[in-house]
Protein backbone atom coordinates (compact mmCIF):
# COMPACT_ATOMS: atom_id res chain seq x y z
CA UNK A 1 0.00 0.00 0.00
CA UNK A 2 1.36 3.68 -0.84
CA UNK A 3 0.99 6.08 2.01
CA UNK A 4 0.12 8.53 -0.55
CA UNK A 5 -3.05 6.70 -0.97
CA UNK A 6 -3.90 8.31 2.60
CA UNK A 7 -4.63 11.60 0.71
CA UNK A 8 -5.50 14.09 3.13
CA UNK A 9 -7.04 11.57 5.64
CA UNK A 10 -4.15 10.79 7.77
CA UNK A 11 -3.29 10.38 11.42
CA UNK A 12 -1.35 13.69 11.57
CA UNK A 13 -4.17 15.58 10.38
CA UNK A 14 -6.94 13.56 12.91
CA UNK A 15 -4.61 14.19 15.19
CA UNK A 16 -5.93 17.55 16.07
CA UNK A 17 -9.60 17.63 15.89
CA UNK A 18 -12.03 19.23 16.98
CA UNK A 19 -13.50 18.49 19.93
CA UNK A 20 -16.88 19.47 20.68
CA UNK A 21 -19.90 17.53 21.48
CA UNK A 22 -22.12 15.93 19.09
CA UNK A 23 -25.39 13.54 19.41
CA UNK A 24 -24.49 10.49 18.32
CA UNK A 25 -26.08 7.65 17.91
CA UNK A 26 -23.73 4.02 18.37
CA UNK A 27 -25.73 0.83 17.09
CA UNK A 28 -24.10 -2.41 15.59
CA UNK A 29 -25.09 -6.11 14.22
CA UNK A 30 -23.03 -8.30 17.33
CA UNK A 31 -25.19 -7.27 19.67
CA UNK A 32 -25.97 -4.48 22.87
CA UNK A 33 -23.47 -6.16 25.14
CA UNK A 34 -21.01 -6.83 22.55
CA UNK A 35 -17.43 -6.45 23.18
CA UNK A 36 -16.72 -4.10 20.25
CA UNK A 37 -19.91 -1.51 20.55
CA UNK A 38 -18.88 -0.94 24.45
CA UNK A 39 -15.25 0.21 23.30
CA UNK A 40 -16.95 2.47 20.48
CA UNK A 41 -19.58 4.35 22.69
CA UNK A 42 -17.00 4.94 25.94
CA UNK A 43 -14.54 6.38 23.00
CA UNK A 44 -17.13 8.63 21.32
CA UNK A 45 -18.48 9.19 24.84
CA UNK A 46 -15.33 11.09 26.18
CA UNK A 47 -15.93 14.34 24.21
CA UNK A 48 -20.06 13.41 22.91
CA UNK A 49 -23.41 12.71 24.43
CA UNK A 50 -23.51 9.06 23.26
CA UNK A 51 -26.96 7.18 22.97
CA UNK A 52 -26.76 3.41 21.83
CA UNK A 53 -29.48 1.61 20.48
CA UNK A 54 -28.59 -2.15 18.79
CA UNK A 55 -29.82 -5.41 18.28
CA UNK A 56 -30.73 -7.51 21.87
CA UNK A 57 -28.77 -10.91 19.96
CA UNK A 58 -26.23 -11.57 17.48
CA UNK A 59 -27.59 -10.33 14.10
CA UNK A 60 -23.95 -10.77 11.69
CA UNK A 61 -25.02 -11.05 7.76
CA UNK A 62 -28.32 -10.60 8.10
CA UNK A 63 -27.37 -7.44 5.34
CA UNK A 64 -29.91 -4.66 5.47
CA UNK A 65 -33.27 -6.68 6.35
CA UNK A 66 -35.79 -4.49 8.11
CA UNK A 67 -38.65 -6.05 9.94
CA UNK A 68 -41.99 -5.45 8.86
CA UNK A 69 -44.93 -8.45 9.73
CA UNK A 70 -43.89 -8.24 12.90
CA UNK A 71 -43.79 -5.75 16.13
CA UNK A 72 -40.66 -4.32 16.92
CA UNK A 73 -39.48 -3.69 20.83
CA UNK A 74 -37.11 -0.92 21.68
CA UNK A 75 -36.41 -1.82 24.87
CA UNK A 76 -34.34 0.13 27.92
CA UNK A 77 -31.15 -1.75 29.73
CA UNK A 78 -27.51 -1.46 30.92
CA UNK A 79 -24.35 -1.81 29.83
CA UNK A 80 -21.66 -3.08 31.46
CA UNK A 81 -20.58 0.06 33.09
CA UNK A 82 -24.00 0.76 34.31
CA UNK A 83 -24.14 2.99 31.52
CA UNK A 84 -27.88 3.30 29.78
CA UNK A 85 -28.99 1.79 26.36
CA UNK A 86 -31.48 0.57 24.21
CA UNK A 87 -32.05 -2.71 22.68
CA UNK A 88 -34.31 -4.16 20.05
CA UNK A 89 -35.90 -7.52 18.79
CA UNK A 90 -35.15 -5.65 15.09
CA UNK A 91 -32.24 -6.29 12.74
CA UNK A 92 -29.48 -3.55 12.44
CA UNK A 93 -31.40 -1.42 10.59
CA UNK A 94 -34.13 -1.58 12.56
CA UNK A 95 -32.01 -0.59 14.88
CA UNK A 96 -30.52 2.27 13.59
CA UNK A 97 -34.15 3.75 12.49
CA UNK A 98 -35.58 3.21 16.11
CA UNK A 99 -32.71 4.40 17.33
CA UNK A 100 -33.08 8.04 15.55
CA UNK A 101 -36.58 7.88 15.57
CA UNK A 102 -36.96 7.40 18.77
CA UNK A 103 -34.80 7.01 21.03
CA UNK A 104 -33.28 10.00 20.10
CA UNK A 105 -36.24 11.83 19.32
CA UNK A 106 -35.69 12.11 15.33
CA UNK A 107 -32.52 13.66 14.75
CA UNK A 108 -28.12 12.83 15.22
CA UNK A 109 -25.29 14.56 14.58
CA UNK A 110 -23.51 11.52 13.45
CA UNK A 111 -24.30 7.53 13.32
CA UNK A 112 -21.28 4.99 14.17
CA UNK A 113 -21.94 1.20 13.56
CA UNK A 114 -19.52 -0.87 15.20
CA UNK A 115 -16.77 -1.69 16.14
CA UNK A 116 -17.80 -5.46 14.25
CA UNK A 117 -15.72 -8.46 15.62
CA UNK A 118 -14.89 -9.50 12.20
CA UNK A 119 -13.87 -7.72 8.82
CA UNK A 120 -16.10 -5.52 6.40
CA UNK A 121 -14.04 -6.17 3.32
CA UNK A 122 -14.54 -5.88 0.01
CA UNK A 123 -17.94 -7.72 -1.48
CA UNK A 124 -18.74 -8.39 2.69
CA UNK A 125 -20.26 -5.17 2.84
CA UNK A 126 -23.17 -6.83 0.83
CA UNK A 127 -23.97 -9.71 3.70
CA UNK A 128 -23.05 -6.70 6.82
CA UNK A 129 -25.66 -5.96 9.16
CA UNK A 130 -23.22 -3.16 10.28
CA UNK A 131 -22.42 -1.61 7.29
CA UNK A 132 -26.16 -2.12 6.70
CA UNK A 133 -27.13 0.01 9.87
CA UNK A 134 -24.82 2.57 8.60
CA UNK A 135 -26.24 2.72 5.33
CA UNK A 136 -29.91 3.12 6.75
CA UNK A 137 -28.98 6.26 9.33
CA UNK A 138 -27.92 7.84 5.67
CA UNK A 139 -30.92 7.33 3.80
CA UNK A 140 -32.81 8.75 7.02
CA UNK A 141 -30.36 12.10 6.37
CA UNK A 142 -28.19 10.90 9.06
CA UNK A 143 -23.89 11.27 8.36
CA UNK A 144 -22.73 7.96 9.57
CA UNK A 145 -19.77 5.37 8.90
CA UNK A 146 -19.30 1.65 9.98
CA UNK A 147 -15.87 0.62 11.57
CA UNK A 148 -14.72 -3.00 11.60
CA UNK A 149 -11.50 -4.73 13.46
CA UNK A 150 -10.94 -7.39 10.89
CA UNK A 151 -10.41 -10.44 12.90
CA UNK A 152 -12.36 -13.10 14.48
CA UNK A 153 -9.76 -13.97 16.71
CA UNK A 154 -10.84 -14.02 20.63
CA UNK A 155 -7.99 -11.82 21.24
CA UNK A 156 -8.91 -8.33 19.88
CA UNK A 157 -7.16 -4.81 19.92
CA UNK A 158 -10.57 -3.11 20.36
CA UNK A 159 -8.77 -0.02 21.51
CA UNK A 160 -7.39 1.28 18.21
CA UNK A 161 -10.53 1.10 16.28
CA UNK A 162 -12.66 3.06 18.79
CA UNK A 163 -9.96 5.65 19.20
CA UNK A 164 -9.60 5.95 15.37
CA UNK A 165 -13.37 6.46 15.18
CA UNK A 166 -13.67 8.82 17.92
CA UNK A 167 -10.96 10.98 15.47
CA UNK A 168 -12.70 10.42 12.66
CA UNK A 169 -16.19 11.25 13.93
CA UNK A 170 -14.69 14.98 14.56
CA UNK A 171 -12.69 15.11 11.33
CA UNK A 172 -16.36 14.56 9.45
CA UNK A 173 -17.44 17.83 11.44
CA UNK A 174 -14.68 19.67 9.25
CA UNK A 175 -15.09 17.12 6.22
CA UNK A 176 -18.84 16.26 5.74
CA UNK A 177 -19.61 13.89 3.36
CA UNK A 178 -22.07 14.60 0.50
CA UNK A 179 -25.77 12.81 0.66
CA UNK A 180 -25.86 9.30 0.02
CA UNK A 181 -22.31 8.16 0.69
CA UNK A 182 -20.59 6.44 4.49
CA UNK A 183 -17.03 5.39 4.83
CA UNK A 184 -16.23 1.81 5.68
CA UNK A 185 -13.91 1.50 8.28
CA UNK A 186 -11.69 -1.69 8.65
CA UNK A 187 -8.65 -1.40 11.30
CA UNK A 188 -6.17 -4.24 11.59
CA UNK A 189 -6.43 -6.11 14.78
CA UNK A 190 -2.91 -5.06 15.77
CA UNK A 191 -1.66 -2.86 19.00
CA UNK A 192 -2.44 0.68 18.26
CA UNK A 193 1.69 1.31 18.12
CA UNK A 194 1.71 -1.24 15.20
CA UNK A 195 -0.69 0.41 12.84
CA UNK A 196 1.20 1.89 10.22
CA UNK A 197 -1.50 4.60 8.96
CA UNK A 198 -4.62 5.31 7.24
CA UNK A 199 -5.19 4.39 3.55
CA UNK A 200 -8.17 5.57 1.23
CA UNK A 201 -9.09 2.35 -0.52
CA UNK A 202 -11.38 0.45 -3.15
CA UNK A 203 -13.67 -1.89 -2.31
CA UNK A 204 -11.74 -4.91 -2.98
CA UNK A 205 -12.93 -8.43 -4.13
CA UNK A 206 -13.74 -10.87 -1.05
CA UNK A 207 -15.50 -13.83 -2.75
CA UNK A 208 -16.73 -17.19 -0.77
CA UNK A 209 -16.38 -20.79 -1.63
CA UNK A 210 -20.10 -21.54 -0.17
CA UNK A 211 -20.31 -25.05 1.30
CA UNK A 212 -23.41 -26.60 2.60
CA UNK A 213 -23.17 -29.20 5.62
CA UNK A 214 -26.63 -31.44 5.92
CA UNK A 215 -27.63 -33.08 8.67
CA UNK A 216 -30.35 -35.36 10.50
CA UNK A 217 -32.19 -34.12 13.61
CA UNK A 218 -33.16 -37.07 15.77
CA UNK A 219 -36.50 -38.01 13.92
CA UNK A 220 -34.89 -38.32 10.37
CA UNK A 221 -35.39 -34.76 9.12
CA UNK A 222 -32.47 -33.02 7.26
CA UNK A 223 -31.21 -29.47 8.13
CA UNK A 224 -28.31 -27.77 7.05
CA UNK A 225 -25.45 -25.52 8.27
CA UNK A 226 -24.35 -22.99 5.61
CA UNK A 227 -20.34 -22.26 5.77
CA UNK A 228 -17.90 -20.64 3.22
CA UNK A 229 -13.91 -20.48 2.91
CA UNK A 230 -12.67 -17.35 0.82
CA UNK A 231 -12.32 -18.39 -2.79
CA UNK A 232 -8.41 -18.39 -3.37
CA UNK A 233 -8.41 -15.73 -5.66
CA UNK A 234 -9.76 -13.77 -3.34
CA UNK A 235 -6.32 -13.84 -1.32
CA UNK A 236 -4.74 -12.25 -3.76
CA UNK A 237 -5.58 -8.79 -3.22
CA UNK A 238 -5.04 -6.13 -5.54
CA UNK A 239 -2.99 -3.22 -4.75
CA UNK A 240 -4.94 -0.14 -3.56
CA UNK A 241 -8.22 -2.15 -1.71
CA UNK A 242 -9.41 -2.56 1.44
CA UNK A 243 -8.63 -6.19 1.40
CA UNK A 244 -4.63 -5.52 0.61
CA UNK A 245 -4.48 -2.12 2.73
CA UNK A 246 -5.41 -4.19 6.19
CA UNK A 247 -3.71 -7.28 4.90
CA UNK A 248 -0.64 -4.62 5.41
CA UNK A 249 -1.41 -3.54 8.75
CA UNK A 250 -3.09 -0.33 7.23
CA UNK A 251 -6.59 1.12 8.50
CA UNK A 252 -8.90 1.24 5.41
CA UNK A 253 -11.26 3.98 4.68
CA UNK A 254 -13.44 3.23 1.79
CA UNK A 255 -16.08 5.44 0.42
CA UNK A 256 -19.47 3.68 -0.14
CA UNK A 257 -21.77 5.47 -2.19
CA UNK A 258 -25.57 4.09 -2.12
CA UNK A 259 -25.94 4.34 -6.31
CA UNK A 260 -25.08 0.94 -7.24
CA UNK A 261 -26.04 1.51 -10.72
CA UNK A 262 -23.31 0.35 -13.24
CA UNK A 263 -23.06 3.65 -15.26
CA UNK A 264 -20.48 2.09 -17.65
CA UNK A 265 -23.13 -0.50 -18.91
CA UNK A 266 -25.54 2.34 -19.90
CA UNK A 267 -24.68 2.94 -23.83
CA UNK A 268 -24.40 -0.58 -24.63
CA UNK A 269 -28.12 -0.93 -23.13
CA UNK A 270 -29.04 1.99 -24.96
CA UNK A 271 -29.65 -0.28 -27.75
CA UNK A 272 -32.57 -2.00 -26.02
CA UNK A 273 -34.48 1.01 -26.28
CA UNK A 274 -33.84 1.44 -30.53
Amino acid sequence: MNPAAACALTPSSLSGYHKGSMRILVTNDDGVQADGIFALKTALARENDVTVAAPERQQSATGHAITLHKPLRLTATKMRDGGSAWMSNGTPSDCATLGLLEAMGGSADMVVSGINHGPNLGWDVHYSGTVSAAIEATVMGAPSFAVSVATFEAEVHWDAAANFAAKLAHWLTRHPLPPNTILNVNVPNLPEREIRGVAVTTQGRRQYVDRIEKRMDPIGRPYYWLGGSLAEEALGAEAGTDVRAVADGWISVTPIHLDMTAYSLMPMLQDLTA
